[in-house]
C-alpha cells in the first residue's frame, strides 16, 4: 500500500467588507429594517443604528434574489438554483427547495403566502407549495431567462416575463398557457400590474412602457367553454425620459416606480377613479362641438390614466429598488436604494413626492475594487486598499478599526511596527499613511506612470516600487523632525533608481536581501545584485506578462503567476525551470509562499484561491468562496492565516485548521462532483426554451442527495425484507418446535428499539419533502411493490397521513401500468383505496372542527377587545367630564 503525504486543510474563517452586493434584489420592511444580499449571505441591518442585526448563511452559492411575504420568514434563491426559506432572527433555513439546474432570478410570493413562484436562467417557473415544502408543478414555454413574475389573485393566474420578449398568462388551475404577449424585439424585464389588476405595465429596453388591460373572468368550471380566464388588449405605451432600459418596475399606494439601469427613478402616478372621472368630463367637455367624436366615445389614454410624475436622481448607478407605504398620518412613502458600490440608502417621499435621504449604510465596506491587503506583524489585522480609501480590519471581529483618505491605491505593504502603511497609487504617487490617527502623512509624486508594486526590504529598513514608467525606485524609512511642539514621524527617501526596458509589473526581495526579482512587460523576469544592482539572471518561458512572484523562505526557489495561466517554479541558483503548471481556467493575479516551507498559494481571474506543494509539484486544495475575480492574496508571519480580496468588495480570512488532507481524498470528492453535475447535464435532454407537448412537469430534479436518498430507502426495505423472512422462518420453525429461539432483530432495528416497518417509514420521513417524488423516482419496481405493502400498513395505524397519500399518489401516478398488470397487487391497490379514503374523510373532517374552532375563538377574541375598548373609552369620557366638572367649580368659585 503507497503513502500518500498529508497536509493540514485551510477552511473558510470569516468574510467581510460587505454591506450588500449586486447580485440580488433588496427588501426594506418595517421599522427601517433592510435585507441585503451579501454574496452567500443575507444580512439584516438596521438602517436608523447603522448595525447589522442578523446574518443567514448556508453554503456557498451567491444570493441571486430574495422575498418575504409576512415580513418574518425571508425565501432567498441562490446561484446554484436552490431556494431556502429562512426566519428573520434565524441563522439558518429551515426550508429547502431543490428544482432549478440554474441561478434563480426571481422569487414571488403570493397574497396567502403559501404559494411561491420561483424564476431561473434555466427557462422554468416552479410554483412551490410553501406548506408541505414541495413543488407543485413546473411551467416550460419560454426560451429565454426568466426575468419577473406576478400572480393574480382574483383569477389563479401567474404572469412571468423573459429575456426572450414574451409576457405569458398561466392558469394554475390547468397549469397552461392560455395567453402570449409579445414585446418586440425587446427583452421584457420587469411586470407589474395597478389599478386592483386590471393594467398590466411591462418595462423593456426600449423609452417606454407597454400597458395591457386586464379583463378578468370567472373561476374554473364556471367559465363558458372556450373562454380565457383573462381578456388582455394593448392600451398604448407610457414614455420613459430615460434611454436605459427597465430594471425593475413596482407599484405603492398608486405610484408606479421605474428603476433604470443607471441613477435614475422615474414616477408614474395612477389616477384614481375620482381623478379619472373628473380627467374624462374635462375631455368630454373639449370635445362637446366636435361632429367627428361623440361624447359616449370618449375616454382616456394610458398616459392620462397613469401620469409621469418626476425623476429621482440618486448619487450612483442602481441595482435594486424596495418601496413601501408610511402607515401614518403624514402619509408618503420610503424608499430604499441598493448601488453597484456596495452602499444602500433609504429616501422618503412625502405625499407631494419631495424626496430627501435619511439613512446610508455603507461605513463597513470599500466602495470600489480592493486591489492590497496586508497582514500585521502580529497577524491581528489586515490592511485593504481600494480607490479612495484604505481600512484596517480587526481579524478576531472583523471590525473597521480606522479608515484612512487615499488615492487609487494599486499595492501597499506595512511598514515596521504597523503604525503606518505605504500605498502605491495609479497616478504614481506613493503615499504614507498613519493608520493610528487616520490621516494622510505624506505623498511623494514617485513615477510618472501606475505603480504595479511594492516589495519591503527584508531588514524593514526600505523599500522597492516597480512602475508603468519603466524604473524600479528604491526608497528608505527616515526620520523626519516635526514642526514645533509636534513630535517626529517616519517619512520616505528616494535613494536610487534602476531603469528597465519594459513597464515593470512586479518586484520581489529575496528573504536574505541578496537578490531582487522584476518583473517585465515583455513576459520575462530579470534577476539583480541587490547591494550593486547587476545583472544575475532572467527568466523567460511565459507566453504572456508575469503579474505576481515571490521567493521562498530560503531564498532557493522563485514561484511566478503569468497572464497566460501557468505557474512556472524556478531555481534561484542557475534560473532553470523546475516545472511548468497549468494553473487556473483565467489569468493568475497572485502567488504566495507560506513562510518556512516550499507551499505557496496562488489566486486568479477564475475566482479560486489554490494551494500547491513546490516540491512535489502537486496541487494540494482549492478553496472557493470569492464571486468575482481575485486581485490579490497575503500570508501572515505564521502561515496560519491567508487573507484575500476580490472584485466583489470582500475580503475573505482562510484559516489552517488541524484537520488533516488527503490527496487522494480530495481527488475523490472532486470525481463527486463532476458525476453529480453530469446527473444535472442528464436531465436536459432537450434545448432549454425549446416548445415541448407538456407545458407543466414535476417541480423536481435529480441530484446527489435525491440519489443517496433514494439509497438509504433501497436500504431500509432491505431491512425490512430480512425482518420479514426471519419472522416468516421462526412461525415455521414453530409448528414443527414450539421451543425453537425468537430471530435476532437487525442490528439497526435493535439499537433504534422499532420495528422494520417504522424503520422505512422514519427513513422516507427524513427525505427532503422537495427532494422525495425524485428520490421514489429513482427506486427499482420491486421496491416499490414493497413500499405500497407498507403504505397500506401504516395508513392503518395512521402514521403520516399527509405523507402516505403523497407517496400513493405519486407512485400510483407513476408505475401505473405496471401496477395494473402485477396480479399480486391487485389485494394490496384495493385495500390501499378502501384505507386511504376512510383515513383521509377523518383527517378532514379533524381539520374542519379544528378550523371551525379556531374561528370561533378568533370571534370570541374580537368581541372580548371590542368590550374592553368600549369599556375603557367610556372611563376615560367619564374622566374627563369629571376634571371639566371641577374646572367649571374652580372657574365660578
Amino acid at each position: 500500500m503507497v503513502l500518500t503525504h498529508q497536509y493540514l486543510r485551510y477552511a473558510n474563517h470569516s468574510v467581510w467588507g460587505v454591506v450588500a452586493s449586486p447580485t440580488s434584489n433588496i427588501l426594506l420592511l418595517k421599522n427601517n429594517v433592510i435585507v441585503c444580499p451579501a454574496l452567500e449571505k443575507v444580512v439584516v441591518w438596521d438602517a436608523r443604528k447603522n448595525v447589522k442585526l442578523n446574518e443567514m448563511t448556508e453554503g456557498t452559492s451567491t444570493v441571486t434574489s430574495l422575498a418575504t411575504h409576512d415580513e418574518k420568514t425571508i425565501a432567498v434563491g441562490y446561484e446554484d438554483g436552490s431556494v431556502r426559506i429562512f426566519g428573520l432572527n434565524s441563522k439558518l433555513s429551515s426550508v429547502v427547495l431543490s428544482g432549478h439546474t440554474s441561478s434563480v432570478t426571481v422569487l414571488k410570493y403570493d397574497n396567502t403566502g403559501t404559494r411561491l413562484c420561483s424564476g431561473s436562467l434555466d427557462t422554468n417557473v416552479i410554483v412551490w407549495d410553501v406548506v408541505s415544502q414541495s413543488g407543485l408543478f413546473r411551467l416550460k414555454g419560454h426560451r429565454g431567462p426568466i426575468n419577473d413574475c406576478v400572480f393574480l389573485q382574483n383569477s389563479n393566474v401567474l404572469i412571468t416575463s423573459s429575456k426572450d420578449t414574451y409576457i405569458k398568462l398561466w392558469c394554475l388551475d390547468s397549469q397552461h398557457c392560455f395567453e402570449t404577449l409579445t414585446n418586440g424585439r425587446d427583452e421584457v424585464w420587469s411586470i407589474a400590474v395597478c389599478r386592483g389588476e386590471t393594467r398590466l405595465i411591462a418595462g423593456s429596453n426600449t423609452a417606454e412602457l407597454r400597458v395591457w388591460s386586464l379583463a378578468q373572468g370567472g373561476e374554473l368550471g364556471k367559465r363558458k367553454s372556450g373562454e380565457k380566464v383573462v381578456q388582455c388588449e394593448l392600451l398604448g405605451a407610457l414614455v420613459r425620459k430615460s434611454k436605459e432600459r427597465v430594471n425593475c418596475l413596482a407599484v405603492v399606494d398608486g405610484l408606479v416606480f421605474c428603476q433604470n439601469n443607471d441613477s435614475t427613478i422615474e414616477l408614474f402616478k395612477v389616477r384614481s377613479a375620482e381623478e379619472q372621472e373628473k380627467q374624462l368630463k374635462r375631455k368630454r367637455k373639449k370635445l362637446k362641438n366636435s361632429s367627428t367624436v361623440s361624447p359616449e366615445e370618449v375616454s382616456l389614454d394610458v398616459d392620462e390614466e397613469i401620469a409621469y410624475m418626476k425623476t429621482i436622481k440618486c448619487s450612483n448607478k442602481l441595482r435594486s429598488i424596495s418601496c413601501r407605504a408610511i402607515k401614518k398620518a403624514k402619509g408618503g412613502t420610503k424608499l430604499c436604494c441598493l448601488f453597484n458600490n456596495n452602499k444602500v440608502q433609504n429616501y422618503t417621499l412625502t405625499p407631494d413626492l419631495e424626496h430627501q435621504p435619511t439613512t446610508t449604510v455603507e461605513l463597513p465596506g470599500h466602495r470600489s475594487d480592493i486591489r492590497a491587503v496586508r497582514f500585521t506583524s502580529d497577524s491581528s489585522r489586515v490592511l485593504s486598499v481600494s480607490d479612495g480609501m484604505a481600512k484596517l480590519w480587526s481579524c478576531k471581529t472583523q471590525h473597521c478599526i480606522a479608515t484612512v483618505e487615499c488615492g487609487n491605491g494599486m499595492c501597499a505593504v506595512m511598514a515596521p511596527g504597523d503604525q503606518y502603511a505605504v500605498v502605491g497609487t495609479k497616478k504614481g504617487e506613493v503615499q504614507l499613511l498613519d493608520l493610528v490617527s487616520g490621516v494622510l502623512v505624506s505623498s511623494v509624486t514617485a513615477h510618472s506612470g501606475c505603480v504595479w508594486d511594492i516589495a519591503m526590504r527584508h531588514d524593514s529598513r526600505g523599500f522597492a516600487t516597480g512602475s508603468a514608467d519603466k524604473f524600479v525606485k528604491f526608497w528608505e524609512f527616515v526620520l523626519v523632525e516635526g514642526r514645533a511642539g509636534e513630535k517626529s514621524r517616519i517619512g520616505v527617501k528616494h535613494v536610487k533608481s534602476l531603469q528597465m526596458t519594459e513597464d515593470v509589473l512586479s518586484v520581489c526581495y529575496s528573504k536574505n536581501n541578496k537578490l531582487l526579482a522584476v518583473s517585465l512587460l515583455d513576459c520575462t523576469v530579470k534577476v539583480f545584485f541587490t547591494d550593486t544592482l547587476k545583472f544575475f539572471l532572467t527568466l523567460y518561458g511565459h507566453k504572456l506578462p508575469v503579474t505576481s512572484m515571490d521567493i521562498s523562505s530560503d531564498s532557493t526557489l522563485i514561484v511566478t503567476g503569468s497572464a497566460d495561466k501557468n505557474i512556472k517554479i524556478w531555481g534561484l541558483d542557475f534560473g532553470d525551470c523546475h516545472k511548468s503548471i497549468f494553473a487556473h481556467d483565467e489569468a493568475v493575479m497572485k502567488v504566495a509562499f507560506v513562510p518556512k516551507t516550499h507551499q505557496f498559494f496562488s489566486v486568479g481571474k477564475d475566482r479560486k484561491l489554490k494551494q500547491w506543494d513546490a516540491d512535489n509539484f502537486e496541487h494540494i486544495q482549492t478553496l472557493e468562496g470569492h464571486q468575482k475575480e481575485v486581485w490579490c492574496v497575503d500570508i501572515s508571519g505564521t502561515g496560519d492565516f491567508v487573507a484575500t480580496s476580490s472584485h466583489d468588495k470582500s475580503i475573505r480570512l482562510w484559516e489552517r485548521t488541524d484537520e488533516p488532507l488527503v490527496l487522494e481524498d480530495e481527488r475523490e470528492t472532486a470525481r463527486e462532483l463532476q458525476y453529480e453535475q453530469s446527473l444535472v447535464e442528464s436531465q436536459e435532454t432537450t434545448i432549454p426554451g425549446e416548445n415541448t407537448e407538456n407545458e407543466a412537469e414535476s417541480a423536481g430534479k435529480k441530484s446527489m442527495e435525491t440519489v443517496r436518498a433514494a439509497e438509504r430507502i433501497m436500504e431500509a426495505v432491505e431491512v425490512y425484507r430480512q425482518d420479514k423472512a426471519s419472522e416468516e422462518e421462526y412461525l415455521e420453525a414453530l409448528k414443527v418446535d414450539k421451543t425453537a429461539p425468537p430471530p435476532d432483530k437487525h442490528i439497526i432495528l435493535s439499537t433504534m428499539k422499532i420495528s422494520s416497518s417504522d424503520y422505512v417509514l422514519d427513513v422516507i420521513m427524513k427525505v427532503r419533502p422537495s427532494e422525495l417524488e425524485e428520490s421514489l423516482l429513482v427506486l427499482p419496481f420491486h421496491y416499490i411493490c414493497d413500499i405500497l405493502v407498507l403504505l397500506n400498513e401504516w395508513l392503518l395505524r395512521k402514521q403520516s397521513v399527509e405523507l402516505c397519500c403523497k407517496c400513493t399518489f405519486f407512485l400510483l401516478r407513476v408505475h401505473h401500468n405496471q401496477i395494473v398488470a402485477n396480479k399480486v397487487l391487485v389485494n394490496v391497490i384495493e385495500s390501499l383505496n378502501k384505507t386511504t379514503r376512510s383515513v383521509v374523510k377523518e383527517v378532514k373532517d379533524v381539520i374542519g372542527f379544528n378550523l371551525a374552532a379556531l374561528k370561533f375563538l378568533q370571534l370570541d377574541q374580537q368581541e372580548t377587545n371590542e368590550s374592553f375598548f368600549k369599556d375603557f373609552t367610556g372611563k376615560v369620557k367619564d374622566v374627563k367630564r369629571k376634571k371639566r366638572a371641577v374646572l367649571k367649580t374652580v372657574a365660578s368659585g
